[in-house]
């Protein structure tokens, strides 16, 4: 048995997501709590509902989807709802939903306001290994002939035993599910998105880097290796990074674990990786693709690829390109500040110690005193912010004034506010 879910603010695309017209058919389910008769205005009030809670993600929308081989869906389908809503405490909260029929297989969405009357937050820590246990419960119960295996199948074998249900707990360690490993996706839902855009399968990438390792014995040996199999070893801000023909970037560490794990059954530890890379000097990425070697480029002050700058540019650029600083002349771009070219200052800085000495006395005086304007600018940013301040203190004491009236209403009956 299949279940999924989503923290998250709701909205109308929550509602259009729910009425998709893919679906083979879509009933919505009577709603608990609400007033509305159709689904967008349902999932509106929910919205409105959770608004005075403590969180900003007051909406929790579930799917539950039976497997095939249970022959009573809407039995399991209520049975699961009830387990998961006693476990969650939901059984109060408002909700709606629908039920979904795509390619012959029936399966349940419901949304739930997370948010008490008392503006609690319902508490969803470990929520996917508490709807698993569930789901084997109810799988269980209604005979599946084969058991859906689970990486959290130990935790779940001693929670069922806390909870009193040996038998599920029984019948889950008979038919092996703690013992057998623990079932790894081949892609992350990221990897999967970054393989289908630049259209290089992880895996190939994988192989070939681990095969570059295995052929190899030190450093150099493993930068040759992967260079003769279309890949480069670089520098990346959290590490040495492979990258592949579509200049994509793989941290090092996780690529040949992944690597080894799915080829080889162990996993190369990241210590023994970082030992063998530790004596290279690396060349640091352009934008996932070939970089460039930092040292050279700090001793000669060189504009990085794809840098608009250089030595002395800001005195070359078209007119066009230029810019008027508040008071003072036009000046030019600086195309090596961080988010251009190799994201390190070390380009702008040479194009810095490049300049006449004439021009930079110049830069140096400008820079030491503040334009006139700018006390102006502060004061006003100061009154801004005053501002603001008394407003989230009137916020807030609505806010308060709001809770402490709740539920209370005048002699006629009618709401406080």
């Amino acid at each position: 048995m299949i279940s999924g879910a989503m923290r998250g603010k709701g909205g109308d695309a929550l509602a259009r997501h729910l009425l998709k017209p893919e679906n083979d058919s879509v009933d919505v389910i009577p709603p608990r709590g609400l007033g509305s008769a159709d689904l967008v205005n349902q999932l509106r009030e929910l919205v409105a509902i959770s608004s005075g809670g403590r969180t900003d993600r007051g909406i929790y929308h579930v799917h539950c989807d039976p497997d095939l081989a249970i022959a009573d869906n809407a039995g399991a389908r209520a049975r699961w709802w009830s387990l998961f809503e006693r476990e969650f405490s939901l059984t109060a909260q408002p909700m709606c939903g629908a039920v979904h029929v795509k390619h012959s297989r029936m399966h349940e969405h419901r949304v739930y306001s997370l948010v008490r009357p008392s503006g609690a937050v319902v508490d969803l820590g470990w929520d996917f290994l508490r709807r698993e246990r569930c789901s084997r419960i109810v799988e269980f119960e209604f005979g599946i002939p084969i058991l859906t295996p689970s990486k959290h199948a130990r935790s779940i074998v001693k929670a069922l035993r806390e909870a009193g249900r040996e038998d599920v707990a029984s019948w889950m360690e008979a038919a092996g599910t703690t013992e057998i490993a623990r079932p790894v996706a081949a892609l992350s839902p990221v990897e999967r998105l970054v393989q289908e855009r630049t259209g290089i399968v992880l895996d190939d990438v994988r192989r070939a880097a681990l095969e570059a390792w295995s052929a190899s014995v030190d450093g150099p040996g493993f930068e040759a290796a992967l260079a003769t199999r279309g890949l480069a070893l670089r520098a990346g801000r959290s590490g040495p990074v492979i990258v592949d023909a579509a200049g994509e970037p793989h941290l090092v560490t996780r690529l040949l674990g992944a690597a080894a794990r799915r080829f080889e059954g162990e996993r190369i530890p990241a210590a023994t990786v970082r030992g063998r890379l530790a004596e290279l000097t690396l060349k640091e990425m352009e934008h996932g693709r070939a970089g460039r070697d930092p040292e050279a480029a700090r001793r000669a002050g060189e504009a990085a690829p794809r840098d608009r700058g250089g030595p002395g540019a800001a005195g070359e650029r078209d007119r066009d390109e230029r810019v008027r600083r508040l008071g003072r002349g036009a000046v030019g771009l600086d195309g090596g500040g961080v988010g251009h070219g190799a994201r390190r200052p070390g380009a702008a800085l040479g194009r810095l110690r490049a300049l006449p000495p004439a021009r930079g006395a110049a830069l140096r005086r400008r820079l030491t005193y503040l334009h006139a304007g700018m006390l102006g600018c502060d004061a006003a940013v100061e009154r801004a912010r005053h501002a603001a301040e008394r407003l989230d203190a009137e916020i807030d004491h609505e806010n308060r004034r709001a809770w402490a009236l709740w539920g209370l209403t005048d002699i006629w009956g009618l709401p406080l506010t």
